[in-house]
């Protein structure tokens, strides 16, 4: 009995999902009444109210849900691991990772990310990235870099969160081992070497 009762709870809630990401492509999330995702969901709203308070909390539990799982991605992330892979020009295990879980929430980011989205929560994404960057940079000298930490975190954590949402917005078309091999090239030659304005530097034996 409580094995039916969990996939009958875990049914209505992808319905309530399913709702809610049809409601947000059609206007903001503060427009969105329960009343709209019940109708839309096709169950009542008392059924609605057994799992959300409102709108606004359903919204931030499946962010919350959706941020945790990726966090736990990136922060596996280990630049002295990645570089072996880049050195041998091969998509580092944990960025593959990464973009499959973000693939698993695609159509949900893509909407919060997007311009009936939630800044606030982009720009979480964005410092999730940011700070596990300098945690890891932060351990080389500074005569070690060519450019200050602060900069150069901003840089690598745009460019990151950049392609993240471009491989979104256009359908993420590309799998994700596709994306950790652009992600290794990206990082192993730079923007001028990869868009072929600079010659790829020849290996030295």
């Amino acid at each position: 009995m409580t094995e039916k009762l969990d996939r009958r709870k875990a049914r209505t809630r992808q319905l309530l999902y399913d709702a809610l990401m049809t409601l947000l492509q059609e206007k903001n999330a503060d427009a969105i009444t329960v009343t709209d995702v019940a109708d839309r969901a096709d169950v009542n709203r008392g059924t609605f109210y057994l799992h959300y308070r409102d709108v606004g909390h359903m919204l931030q539990q499946l962010k919350d849900d959706v941020f945790t799982r990726v966090r736990g991605c990136v922060e596996k992330l280990d630049i002295t691991e990645a570089i072996r892979y880049i050195d041998k020009e091969e998509p580092y295990p944990v960025s593959i990772a990464i973009f499959e879980e973000i693939a698993r929430h695609g159509e949900f980011l893509r909407i919060m990310l997007g311009q009936q989205g939630d800044l606030s929560f982009a720009r979480q994404l964005r410092e999730l990235f940011a700070t596990r960057i300098q945690a890891k940079l932060g351990t080389l000298s500074p005569e070690d870099r060519a450019v200050p930490l602060d900069y150069l975190v901003s840089y690598i954590a745009s460019a990151n969160f950049g392609i993240v949402t471009h491989w979104l917005d256009t359908g993420r078309q590309l799998a994700p081992r596709q994306m950790a091999k652009m992600m290794v090239n990206l990082m192993s030659y730079g923007p001028l070497v990869s868009s072929g304005i600079r010659k790829k530097p020849e290996l030295v034996e």
